[in-house]
């Protein structure tokens, strides 16, 4: 299955490097194809048309969370044909509100037609190579 994992994350952070290559490398032991993307960088020729499979990963936001990075929904609403494919919503804990956070991803994702089948709150680099076996 070919897999798109769009991270809205700071690639030069080490913990969440790690975070995103453990998903990675978990999902590809399961013989899907997964190409990462930085949501946070120009988009203008991207699309999701040609994924099978959708994976947001995004950190919590907010004094105490429950918040998403708005450019989430521009991405979702600007990145080609969303509706009806299957995705998953995961987002990094802080101190507080990963859980609301977890909640607004989801909710941005099926406001576009996404069938969100799988979150998760991914605790650390660890919990991601698990994480990333129910990607696909």
């Amino acid at each position: 299955m070919r897999i798109v994992l769009m991270h809205f994350l700071n690639p030069e952070n080490t913990k969440h490097s790690q975070i995103i290559r453990n998903l990675v490398d978990s999902a590809s032991k399961k013989g899907h194809t997964v190409e990462v993307i930085d949501g946070q960088k120009d988009l203008s020729t991207f699309r999701f048309t040609p994924y099978e499979y959708i994976a947001l990963l995004t950190p919590t936001l907010g004094f105490l969370g429950g918040k998403v990075p708005p450019i989430v929904s521009e991405v979702l609403a600007n990145c080609g044909v969303v509706g009806g494919k299957k995705s998953c919503a995961l987002v990094l804990p802080s101190l507080f509100g990963a859980e609301k956070a977890c909640k607004a991803l989801m909710k941005a994702m099926e406001k576009e037609g996404m069938f969100v089948d799988y979150f998760d709150i991914v605790q650390s680099p660890e919990h991601a190579t698990h994480v990333g076996t129910f990607l696909g």
